[in-house]
Formats: structure tokens, sequence, C-alpha cells
């Protein structure tokens, strides 16, 4: 096997197990500096962090709604923005400090990154995640799962549980690739993507998951809101 056929089979691997290989990569986006507000709570970016309470949130916009999707959240062009509901005011590494932030770190049981997407139930600590926009001069907030799932996609948003898997694939790439990739929250068990949901959610039936009508029209103002369940140090 010659040079160019060893680097295509290494490439085809990677992608077999759900990296995404970024072969001309730019610069990593800076990090906004972390700004003390006082009283515990920090800001990175468009990030507000309240360290004490374990929670920070994140504007954003609706992306997609009514079309296939596999990702709750991206970074604005992200790669996978075609099929992502939101789309968030931050980067992959501006996102991953805030989950570090509020405790959130990845479990010691964590699969290897070459066997996620075979996994039945990702391990990790169990992260609320919700969603919140104005409606009519008050404000709305309900439940990722719920903004997630149309009525007909076959899953009951309360049995959808979040963890924080750290976009391991990072491990193989030698930088933190959610950077490259903007898969901030996804839950068909994506190596890349920084938060999952702990049973993949529509794999193997592409197309049943296509958020939720209620949602506002697409481009409406979202705040996505990230409460950790640990307790805080």
């Amino acid at each position: 096997m010659n040079r160019r056929d060893g680097l295509m089979a290494a490439l085809g691997w990677l992608a077999a197990t759900g990296v995404t290989v970024v072969q001309a990569q730019a610069p990593a986006p800076p990090v906004g500096e972390l700004k003390p507000l006082g009283q515990d709570r920090y800001q990175i970016g468009r990030i507000v962090i309240d360290k004490r309470a374990g929670v920070f949130t994140v504007p954003g916009r609706v992306l997609v709604v009514g079309k296939p999707l596999e990702y709750l959240a991206t970074s604005p062009a992200g790669m996978k923005a075609y099929e992502s509901l939101l789309e968030l005011d931050t980067t992959g590494s501006e996102f991953n400090l805030a989950c570090i932030l509020i405790g959130l770190e990845r479990d010691p049981k964590q699969a290897p990154w070459q066997q996620m997407r075979q996994v039945q139930q990702l391990a990790g600590q169990k992260i609320n995640l919700s969603i919140a926009w104005s409606e009519g001069g008050k404000r709305r907030q309900v439940s990722a799962a719920e903004a997630l799932l149309n009525a007909d996609s076959g899953v009951k948003p309360e049995s959808v549980e979040w963890v924080y898997s750290g976009a391991p694939a990072s491990e193989v790439q030698g930088r933190f690739v959610a950077d490259d990739t903007g898969t901030l929250i996804g839950f068909v068990h994506d190596v890349n993507s920084i938060i999952e949901s702990r049973a993949g959610i529509g794999i193997g039936a592409y197309g049943s998951v296509r958020g939720h009508p209620m949602l506002p029209p697409i481009g409406s103002a979202i705040e996505l809101i990230v409460e950790s369940t640990a307790p805080t140090k």
C-alpha cells in the first residue's frame, strides 16, 4: 500500500467511526475573554455563567424546523447546520469552557470514542436543557426535548436525558473538534458533539425528528439554558 492509499484508508476508518475529518483546518476561532460579573457569575463571549447555581445561558435563534434533524444546536456556519434545530452565538471552545465551569466533566466510564455510536446508553451525569423565547410579550420556557420532538417522532420528551460527552473525537484530531464542526449538542451519539442524548434519538429512522411546531418562526431569538445536576464545587 502506497502512502496515498494508506492515508485514504485511514480517513475512511475515521469516517466510519463518526469522526468528521477537517483536512484543511482554519485557525481555531478565538475564545472570548472570561469576564467576572460578581457573585460567582462570569461571561465568556455571549455566554453568561452562574457558577454557584451550576447554570449558564447562551443566546441564539431557531434554525431548522420541519426537516430531518440530528442535532439540537450548532455554532454559526457549523457543518451540521442544515440538520440542527438551533444556532447558538458561541464557539465549541467557549461552550465547552462554560460546561466545565458549571461542574461538568467527562464520565470515566464513558465508552471509548471509537465505540460511541454503538453504545445504547451513554455514561454521564444528567444535564437539564431548556429553551426560552418571548411569546406575546411573555417569556415561555420548555425543556429542550419538548422543543425538539414533533408529535409523531415516536419519542416521549420526558424520556430524554442529556449528558456531557466533551467532543471525544478531539483525542484523535489533536485540537478541539467542535470548533471545526460546530456540533454543540447532538442526539445521534456523534463523537464530535459536546453534549449528547444519553440514548440516541431517531437513529435508524432518519427524518422522524423535525422539531415541534410550538417553536417561534425560523430566525426568532431564543435562549438555551444549560443546568448541571452535579453538586457545585
